[in-house]
């Protein structure tokens, strides 16, 4: 499967999971208000024993109507865990019966202190470059959250002995971190898009039935979920929409990491990128399989929207763009990013390829040489380069590199030596 192919079938895949995750439920009722004769009493502020205000009092009913008799529930509550536990059983309280009205209390009390993790939502930078939705994950809110649910098991095993098999939320911190995604779009609208973003996902698991869909399929699906969003939001809307979720907007996503632009940057290159790509680009945001004339208007009008980038950025800024969409430099940057060695790395190894491939092009024309001189040659050149590339990015980023494919040029110069005979 090539980069587009899964780009596109990752995007789908995305978006049904966002459209599951942020699908609005059914408001949780408020709990009754307390009667003059159950005060609430004062919510703890940290992971004590302690039990937190306002439980709802449908807890005095579990316990009464198991019970059977009248009780003064102020008696039996306490603002201390371990308390409040030996006043139930006191009670006569069943074991099964305690373990619910605990658990449920020390829930709500963490999941206020989840919620609080939170802060104020954070702006979705559409223009930083990144795959997919990842730009929507905190990673660092996320292990938070897993701290503060190992330190919830640890308070309700010390109070009841163990703490409840429940299954963690895996997708609760990624729904909640995917709502920055829409605060573009108001919360009246948000369920229609949910739905026409399940109906895109449910028609693109039907075409990819039996292998990958068909490119012109995926097109045709594509513009008419497109024409279906049009139909609900504004203009304005839209844009921001596609500026999340669109292809267009997830290649550049994935291509400009050595470019770096800027929000200005980004959108304007965009909106002559989508242009684009809605006359010419097939499902998989790939060229369409065009001849003759069509061809030839094709050829034309990506050159047109090359000019016009080039015109946008200025021509040092061009160079820059121009070399981010190169396969083989995303790979090296991507190693020098993750090693901590900053995009200069990147930059020395890409000059070090094109030197290295503007050598190899002199000996292959080079007609003098015998086949077994240019064959030793050539691989004096790659073995060279390699030692070069090995010096800056180490030898953990280099074998990372070789991992993912990134030195499949230097096997272009020279193939891989045979393994030595035994």
């Amino acid at each position: 499967m090539n980069a587009k192919t899964f780009l596109v079938i990752s995007l789908c895949l995305n978006l049904g999971l966002a459209a599951v995750l942020l699908r609005p439920t059914a408001p949780t009722p408020p709990a009754s208000p307390a009667s003059p004769a159950q005060p609430a009493t004062t919510a703890p502020t940290a992971p004590t024993v302690a039990a937190p205000a306002g439980r709802p009092r449908t807890v005095t009913q579990i316990v009464t109507n198991t019970l059977n008799q009248k009780f003064d529930w102020n008696a039996v509550e306490s603002d201390d865990y371990k308390k409040y536990i030996a006043n139930l059983r006191s009670i006569g309280c069943p074991e099964e019966t305690i373990r619910d009205i605990i658990t449920a209390d020390v829930n709500k009390l963490y999941e206020s202190r989840r919620k609080a993790l939170a802060g104020p939502p954070k702006k979705f930078e559409f223009w930083k470059p990144g795959v997919m939705m990842g730009g929507a994950v905190d990673p660092d809110r996320t292990e938070k959250e897993r701290a503060l649910n190992k330190e919830k098991r640890a308070l309700l095993t010390d109070l009841l002995g163990s703490a409840p098999d429940d299954k963690p939320d895996l997708l609760a911190s990624t729904a909640n971190q995917l709502e920055a995604m829409f605060d573009f779009l108001p919360s009246d609208k948000r369920n229609k898009v949910f739905e026409t973003m399940q109906d895109m996902q449910t028609k693109m698991q039907k075409a990819m039935k039996g292998g990958s869909p068909d490119p012109d399929d995926l097109r045709k699906l594509m513009k008419e979920s497109e024409a279906t969003l049009a139909s609900l939001l504004t203009p304005q809307e839209l844009l921001d929409y596609n500026l999340r979720f669109s292809i267009t907007a997830n290649t550049m996503r994935m291509q400009l990491a050595g470019f770096e632009p800027t929000e200005q940057e980004f959108l304007e290159i965009y909106k002559r990128r989508k242009a684009y790509d809605d006359e010419f680009s097939g499902g998989f945001g790939g060229p369409l399989n065009l001849k003759g004339e069509e061809k030839e208007r094709q050829t034309a009008a990506e050159k047109a929207l090359e000019a016009q980038v080039k015109t946008l950025v200025g021509g040092d800024r061009y160079a820059d763009y121009t070399r981010s969409k190169d396969y083989a430099y995303q790979a090296m940057y991507r190693v020098a990013d993750r090693e901590g060695l900053g995009k200069e790395a990147a930059l020395k190894v890409y000059d070090m390829k094109k030197a290295a491939e503007e050598q190899a092009k002199q000996l292959r024309a080079d007609k003098s040489l015998a086949a077994d001189q240019r064959t030793a040659a050539l691989r004096a050149i790659r073995d060279e380069t390699e030692r070069s590339v090995k010096t800056i990015f180490g030898d953990k980023g280099f074998t990372t590199y070789e991992r993912n494919n990134g030195t499949f040029w230097l096997k272009g110069i020279a193939p891989d030596a045979p393994p030595a005979k035994p």
